[in-house]
């Protein structure tokens, strides 16, 4: 599992200049490894009783990501969300019984 860190720089520090007055600092994050970051969203309807939904991504990965499922019930219906195929083209999920919500699906690749 790949890994990289963070680093917060004021650009408004990149340049050796020393005005009377003092900028507004502007903050960043860089990372030294390349960084692909996706989001998507599955609706599911109890009325559907659909327990399974893919996805295909609009991003073109070079290995398999990460994917992190997150689900919002509108009912408060108790349902776990199980990754059942990754690829680098699309993801399958399932989910153990049919609900009114939606499943929020983060997908993360760190390069080399």
């Amino acid at each position: 599992m790949a890994q990289t860190t963070f680093k917060r720089l004021d650009k408004q520090r990149f340049k050796k200049i020393y005005p009377a007055k003092r900028f507004k600092p502007v903050m960043v994050v860089q990372t030294e490894k390349s960084l692909a970051i996706e989001t998507a969203t599955l609706t599911f309807t109890e009325a559907s009783s659909a327990t399974t939904a893919t996805y295909t991504f609009t991003s073109t990965f070079d290995s398999i990501p990460n994917v992190t499922p997150g689900i919002k019930s509108t009912d408060g219906d108790m349902v776990l969300v199980k990754i059942t195929a990754l690829t680098t083209q699309s993801v399958t999920v399932e989910i153990s019984a049919p609900f009114d919500g939606t499943i929020d699906l983060q997908i993360v690749e760190i390069g080399i």
